[in-house]
């Protein structure tokens, strides 16, 4: 049996977007493209994150995290809540696929199971059949 697990995606860097009246604009890179099951488990640990502020203006943009932050004092912080939500998302994902993995491993035993039960069946036919007459 083969397992395909997908690459978790990771912080690569922090990019400065812009500054505009509203605040500083932020990019965090990537490591790789997340798929999306990741993208709302994401979502969800942003939502779970970010409780505290005020409704946080986080968007995925052209492969990246693109989030704005309303003051130069809070960059750090919010990077580091950013940080968090990915880390988090990531852990949800592994524990997603570690399921995914049981289910199959369990499947394949079953499968494994019920060939056994029909090879036991199927040596059993020809006692079965003896005295049958044939049309």
């Amino acid at each position: 049996m083969t397992t395909i697990t997908r690459h978790i995606p990771r912080i690569a860097g922090f990019h400065a977007a812009h500054q505009d009246d509203i605040g500083f604009c932020v990019l965090a890179e990537l490591d790789t493209a997340p798929g999306e099951r990741w993208l709302s488990l994401f979502a969800v640990r942003c939502d779970d994150t970010f409780s505290r502020h005020t409704s946080p203006d986080i968007r995925w943009v052209e492969g990246s995290i693109w989030f704005r932050v309303p003051s130069a004092d809070l960059v750090s912080e919010y990077a580091r809540l950013i940080v968090s939500a990915v880390n988090a998302a990531g852990q949800d994902e592994a524990e997603e696929q570690a399921r995914e993995a049981e289910r199959a491993r369990v499947l394949a035993q079953k499968t494994h199971d019920l060939d056994d039960l029909l090879n036991t069946v199927n040596a059993a036919l020809p006692d079965w059949m003896e005295g049958q007459r044939t049309a």
